[in-house]
């Protein structure tokens, strides 16, 4: 039976590790922290989360019921269920309401998931699975924030995207005017960027354990196969403020030496070994030593930029600072490596980093 520290940890600020429930063994462990917790996804999250309770995991357990994914997703006009509120409720955790996909411009649907969450009386979370133009068109995202902080209930957003929704400008910046409503937003599905929303007011930000967890795929054309792609092990790197494929950073590290401190991680996968390792550490092990490597780093990340020296209003020029230091470390490894190009994210942060507007407040 798996051994945890029994610490009572709140959500807000948290940094949730998300993962499936054949996942959720070496999730719970890593999730175990000041700081942290863990969502688990699809329709088996419950029970998985019931047996992590009765082990006597005290750290915050969500569950993300998952209908909005899929060619066969639910749509927001789709009802809640009842046992699904119920049984997150015996949990003693925060509620996710087991929404559907909102769709463009389904404006009935986002009011149908916000009024039935109000309706719901308790501490309970909105999940609005959205399509990208309710944060990236100027008119849905007017009509967006005007509905959640007409409703006033805490959110849970996730949003649907061919690869990082939050490397396309207008959609980070749709989704700090959603931070700077006032209503408490959990951000589902993410990548780094999570931390970089804990850092402008975000309740609470979850990092998938795979691509595939860090956002929603579109939905598949009539006739293609299916969302999603098959993806190698990727690592993340602090100092690149990336996750990078394990080939891609072993191929860095031999032709950067001068980088070579950077290189050296002291984390517990690693053990002060240059992070090229992964490349050669064969299957399954390779999956899970980058698992922990990059959850471990990750939190890491998050515990600086919450240090108690710093202030929340100085936590979003540190984040800055990080993707500006990080974008000076591409362009280095970037004149050594022909192609190797940075991730869109960081372009979109350092194009958004005034503070979002507050007419929204109240």
């Amino acid at each position: 039976m798996p051994s945890f520290r029994g610490t009572v940890t709140p959500l807000e600020n948290a940094l949730l590790v998300q993962c499936t429930p054949s996942h959720v063994d070496v999730a719970a462990e890593l999730a175990d922290r000041p700081g942290g917790g863990l969502v688990i996804s699809g329709p088996a999250a419950a029970a998985r989360a019931e047996v992590l309770r009765r082990q006597g995991a005290a750290f915050p357990i969500l569950c993300d019921a998952q209908r909005y994914t899929g060619s066969k997703r639910a749509f927001a006009g789709e009802e809640f269920s009842a046992q699904w509120l119920a049984v997150q409720r015996r949990l003693g955790g925060p509620v996710l309401t087991d929404s559907g996909y909102v769709d463009k411009r389904d404006s009935g649907g986002l009011r149908s998931i916000l009024r039935r969450t109000l309706g719901l009386r308790d501490a309970a979370f909105a999940t609005l699975p959205l399509h990208a133009d309710w944060l990236k068109d100027p008119q849905d995202r007017e009509v967006l924030l005007r509905e959640v902080s007409f409703a006033r209930v805490p959110i849970a957003v996730a949003l649907e995207h061919a690869s990082d929704p939050l490397g396309v400008q207008q959609v980070l910046r749709g989704l700090l005017e959603l931070l700077d409503t006032g209503v408490p937003v959990l951000l589902l599905r993410s990548d780094v960027s999570a931390v970089g929303a804990l850092c402008h007011g975000a309740h609470a930000a979850a990092i998938g354990t795979t691509t595939a967890l860090r956002h929603i795929y579109p939905r598949p054309k009539p006739g293609a196969s299916g969302g999603g792609r098959r993806a190698g092990v990727a690592v993340f790197v602090p100092h690149c403020l990336s996750y990078l494929g394990a080939d891609k950073v072993a191929g860095a590290v031999q032709r950067t030496p001068d980088l070579s401190h950077l290189w050296k991680c002291g984390c517990t996968a690693c053990g002060g070994r240059p992070m090229d390792h992964f490349a050669t550490t064969p299957e399954p092990a390779r999956t899970t030593w980058a698992f922990r490597h990059s959850t471990e780093l990750l939190h890491d990340l998050r515990d600086d930029l919450f240090a108690p020296h710093l202030t929340d209003a100085d936590r979003p020029l540190a984040w800055h600072e990080h993707c500006e230091a990080a974008s000076e470390h591409h362009v280095e490894i970037g004149a050594e490596l022909f192609g190797w190009r940075p991730p869109p994210f960081l372009r979109a942060w350092r194009k958004v980093w005034q503070p979002a507007p507050t007419s929204y407040r109240r």
